[in-house]
């Protein structure tokens, strides 16, 4: 259950950044990733894109918010990619959901406050999470997570051949000359 900080922050943050807002944030977001090839922001760069939100929001936000904004987003991310991570939890793919019984979520719940937003109604843009928020929540090589479809064969191939040969970085050429 939520706290009721917690609650107050969220309708403050809703108000503040309705989703469409929050959408085009992520959308400038992700091609700043794009363009810098995986890097953080600076206050520089949310200046940039606090005056690039003004035309398609008609809301002039201050670097500071987008800035603030930015790290809420990240944190969102890290708990829903935990969430898809976690064992025990079947997932319903069409809405990007976990599917559980009620007593098994309530326990994740209380494990780990803030993620009960997600029962119904999933991440959305995850996509658009993911690509910039990736680099910042590393996992293993090999790590698969529940929310992606199941692997075809030749997939899994692949990641049976990275698991059994992780210096598999060289040529048959490079080997025959040991």
């Amino acid at each position: 259950m939520k706290s009721t900080i917690q609650a107050e922050d969220e309708a403050e943050d809703r108000l503040i950044w309705p989703p469409p807002h929050a959408h085009q944030l992520l959308i400038l977001l992700e091609a700043f990733v794009q363009k810098t090839h995986g890097a953080i922001p600076n206050i520089k760069d949310f200046k940039v894109m606090a005056e690039k939100l003004l035309s398609p929001c008609a809301k002039r936000y201050r670097p500071i918010r987008v800035k603030s904004k930015y790290h809420r987003m990240r944190i969102i991310y890290g708990k829903f990619k935990k969430l898809i991570n976690h064992t025990g939890f079947r997932w319903n793919f069409d809405n990007n959901t976990p599917l559980c019984d009620t007593d098994v979520w309530d326990d994740y719940c209380k494990a780990n406050p803030g993620v009960n937003k997600f029962k119904y109604v999933g991440l959305p843009d995850y996509e658009m999470h993911k690509n910039v928020f990736e680099k910042s929540n590393a996992t293993g090589g090999l790590g698969y997570s529940s929310a992606n479809p199941p692997c075809d064969v030749d997939e899994e191939a692949d990641i049976e051949n990275r698991f059994l040969h992780p210096d598999n970085g060289q040529s048959d050429d490079d080997e025959e000359a040991f």
